[in-house]
């Protein structure tokens, strides 16, 4: 017996991690942080899809409140379309977004004497992405407020 190899060879419980096991943890680790980059590239992706929808809306309800504030007279049926673009274009702040707006009125055929017409406005994002969610559509029905037969 030779002390030397004996300490070498003898099993203590403070010996360490062997190559293997380091590397079987290391490859652990490394599988776990390409989920956690994969779930932060989802987030931010679905984030701005958010804030897209968002803009959409907003820019919607902008248009609603305006045909809201006509005199039911002055709302001439029409189709139209235009592109808008909203946000900032400065530096360190560009976060601008253009959108298609889609403006129909019309009058409504189930009620007698064009006495109602439909508002529908249709706010599309021209850059949609996968969780760009479409368009947003929002609809009001405008009544006459002439008093009258039917």
């Amino acid at each position: 017996m030779n002390p030397a190899t004996d300490r070498l060879t003898a099993s203590r419980p403070d010996a360490g991690f062997t190559i293997l096991e380091t590397v079987i943890a290391l490859f652990i680790a490394l599988v776990m942080g390409f989920g956690a980059i994969s779930l932060f590239l989802f987030s931010t992706s679905f984030n701005a899809g958010a804030s897209d929808r968002a803009r959409a809306l907003a820019l919607a309800q902008q248009r609603m409140e305006a045909y809201r504030a006509l005199p039911y007279d002055n709302l001439l049926t029409a189709n139209t379309t235009e592109q808008v673009a909203v946000g900032s274009t400065q530096v360190g702040k560009s976060d601008q977004r253009s959108f298609k707006v889609n403006t129909k009125v019309e009058y409504d055929t189930e009620v007698p004497s064009n006495r109602q017409r439909i508002i529908t406005i249709t706010v599309t994002p021209t850059e949609s992405g996968r969780w760009t969610a479409g368009a947003v559509v929002l609809k009001l029905l405008r009544a006459s407020d002439t008093v009258g037969g039917n």
